[in-house]
């Protein structure tokens, strides 16, 4: 079972051109979050006017995915200010090829106020409500603290919490993107955490081939 993962497309219909390559290369593939555009937010829109064009970018977007060759799953992250009810949103675990997909939204309080943030005992809370094995899939956010989230000055924003919880969870595959400078392929004892996140900035599609039975991986940029 091979899977690509991206993340924080952020409404960039350059990198959306890119994808069907990259999906066409895997049995299933996985948003993990940001996928509405933030440009909205700085147009002179009113906040709601700015979800509205958000949410109307990403229902676009999901539907042109529906066309790809290989089936689809995503997550909201901080900076998606619509809520979506679909087959395609990953808001409760399912199930694929034995493996369990479980969705993680969460990410740790930034200074900029913005969605689906929490602090560390609330991540705790949430993080304790998962349901986690050696064949789980967790689709997140954000990164763990100490992998993937380096900002470009060095500081880590990952979440204590969440690379606490991983050491104990050990589930097989902890995807998250989040932090752009920190695109990468990590480690916390057994559990492969990957940081899936795109360059939208300069119209760069990232992300990772994983195969989960092997556990091979491969690096996409386009």
């Amino acid at each position: 079972m091979k899977i690509f993962a991206t993340s924080d497309i952020h409404g960039n219909q350059v990198i959306a051109d890119k994808l069907e390559r990259a999906a066409s290369r895997a049995d299933m593939m996985i948003i993990c979050g940001d996928i509405g555009g933030k440009e909205h937010f700085f147009s002179g829109k009113t906040f709601i006017d700015a979800a509205a064009c958000q949410e109307r970018d990403a229902i676009s977007l999901i539907n042109r995915l529906k066309a790809l060759p290989v089936p689809f799953r995503f997550i909201l992250g901080n900076d998606d200010w619509f809520d979506h009810i679909g087959e395609q949103r990953l808001n409760t675990p399912g199930s694929v090829s034995g493996y369990d997909l479980v969705p993680f939204e969460f990410v740790s309080v930034t200074p900029f106020n913005t969605n689906r943030e929490a602090n560390d005992n609330k991540l705790r809370y949430e993080l304790s409500k998962l349901k986690v094995n050696k064949k789980t899939v967790v689709v997140a956010h954000t990164p763990p603290y100490g992998r993937g989230d380096a900002l470009d000055n060095g500081i880590r924003v990952g979440s204590k919490a969440v690379s606490n919880r991983i050491a104990e969870m050990r589930p097989r595959v902890w995807l998250c993107g989040h932090i752009h400078e920190a695109y990468g392929a990590y480690a916390i004892n057994d559990t492969k955490v990957f940081n899936c996140a795109c360059d939208h900035l300069n119209d760069e599609l990232r992300g990772w081939i994983i195969d989960l039975d092997s556990m091979e991986y491969e690096s996409v940029i386009m």
